[in-house]
């Protein structure tokens, strides 16, 4: 969470930090597994003003290229093979001069406009036209519903997953306006900053028949907000697999990738997806844009409804025993306990139509389940 957007004046704005403190919870044998440290870092590194990057590998090109093709951009030109996708702001005067300066260009390709930032992008969202980017560059933007606003905010997490995606091949600490991603030969090509020579840009894009009638999937990815659910049990959500798990821009796999999360990692949650499986995580806060990650065991346990009746006294372990995170054959295991082992009992759970006793399984008092 640390990249710099980089106007034309020299200007930057920088997200704020959001970081979980490791909570170390002593105990005989272990720590906690789920009190570890959050430190995501979305919103890395992207790439310099008058940078370019030349992505030649097939798979990393072809994720690339789709982030962008789905973003939800605005047609200058008439439908082309070629086509040259522009991220930029509206209120940048460097994106306008490429405006002005690509007029006689669009004869030959199609610039795809993508807004991520400034007053009028979300009337260029609602337009998807030339029309509308070059009224947006002077102030002019036609009024623009929800669903336009939620299109700027998915074109944002095209930017995220440009700068993701570009770490392999590029280390730079800003993301400039105008950013041009487009395919030149086998490989697919990022030009931060107004290219040095138009002229030879058409000559540049390779034609691709299919971007002539491409409609982007963020149109329908954006068309209705999410419905969120209260997640009752789950006011973070940790990564428990070796293999990194990927955030979202939408909750949906066609979404653009934003960043990954290692392992024992925490990040708070804000919601969870209806029944779909995906969880709304706030990792730049809770009052900041949202990323997705889709995790239908988590999803369910964050929905249980379990009344727990208190009860006090002493519990123990009358074989080996696993104690889950939530009242659940199918939750997670915390801790498997030895035949003996004492704990003091906190409640019982009736279920899925098992009883649980709720026990203190740490010395910070947070607790687990144990099926009788």
């Amino acid at each position: 969470m640390g990249t710099r957007i980089l106007y034309e004046d020299g200007a930057s704005s920088r997200p704020a930090q959001n970081t979980e403190k490791k909570r170390t919870v002593p105990r005989a044998r272990r720590l906690c597994a789920l009190a570890l440290l959050m430190l995501l870092p979305l919103h890395g590194l992207a790439v310099d003003r008058g940078r370019q990057v030349v992505v030649t590998k097939p798979d990393d090109a072809a994720r690339l290229m789709d982030a962008v093709e789905n973003a939800v951009w605005a047609a200058d030109g008439k439908p082309a093979s070629k086509a040259v996708y522009v991220v930029y702001s509206t209120e940048c005067a460097w994106s306008k001069r490429l405006f002005d300066e690509t007029r006689a260009l669009v004869g030959n390709v199609q610039l795809r406009w993508i807004p991520v930032a400034g007053n009028t992008a979300a009337s260029v969202v609602a337009g998807r036209d030339s029309t509308s980017v070059g009224s947006a560059f002077v102030g002019r933007g036609a009024r623009a519903d929800a669903a336009a606003q939620r299109g700027v905010v998915y074109n944002q997490g095209v930017m995220d997953s440009i700068t993701y995606q570009l770490r392999p091949y590029d280390r730079s600490k800003t993301f400039a306006f105008p950013t041009l991603v487009y395919r030149s030969g086998k490989s697919v090509k990022v030009v931060a900053g107004n290219p040095r020579n138009l002229a030879t840009l058409a000559a540049e894009v390779a034609s691709e028949p299919r971007a002539a009638s491409l409609v982007p999937a963020g149109i329908a990815l954006t068309a209705q907000a999410p419905t969120l659910l209260r997640s009752r049990n789950l006011p973070k959500w940790a990564h428990l697999n070796d293999t990194p798990m990927i955030f979202r821009a939408v909750p949906s796999p066609q979404a653009p990738p934003i960043d990954d999360l290692a392992k024992d990692f925490l990040v708070p949650v804000s919601g969870i997806v209806g029944t779909t499986g995906w969880i709304e995580v706030a990792p730049w806060g809770l009052d900041k844009r949202k990323a997705y990650v889709h995790d239908p065991l988590m999803a369910r346990m964050a929905l249980l409804d379990y009344p727990v009746r208190p009860q006090g006294g002493q519990w123990q372990a009358p074989a080996v025993v696993q104690v889950r995170e939530f009242p659940d054959s199918d939750a997670h295991v915390l801790e498997t306990l030895k035949p003996g082992e004492r704990y003091r009992r906190s409640g019982v759970v009736e279920h899925g139509g098992h009883v649980w006793d709720q026990i203190v399984l740490y010395a910070d008092g947070a607790v687990g389940y144990v099926r009788r």
